[in-house]
């Protein structure tokens, strides 16, 4: 579901970008803004766009680490973390074993 929505984010900047180009450029053909004027309103219209897809990916990821969060679910880091100190006490054991039997 979030990987849609943030398809879904990005095929709506594409539009976005593609409509506010035709507009931008009819504006320009009937002569009610300049080259120079459509540059810098699409240049600050893709910056806001930019800013508002960061907004919602940082959005989302804290959506998702509340969800992680609520299910009690373990990182795959907290997980190695946990294995790796198995592996470590498994490596104790058998040298205490081994130190047993000679």
């Amino acid at each position: 579901m979030l990987k849609q929505m943030l398809y879904a984010g990005i095929g709506l900047a594409t539009v976005t970008k593609e409509k506010a180009e035709e507009v931008i450029a009819e504006l320009i053909k009937k002569g009610e803004m300049s080259k120079e004027e459509g540059k810098d309103v699409l240049n600050t219209l893709m910056n806001r766009m930019q800013e508002e897809s960061e907004r919602l990916k940082q959005k989302i990821n804290e959506q998702v680490e509340n969800t992680i969060s609520s299910m009690n679910l373990v990182r795959k880091s907290e997980l190695n973390e946990v294995l790796a100190k198995v592996a470590e006490l498994e490596k104790r054991l058998e040298e205490i074993s081994s130190e047993k039997e000679v």
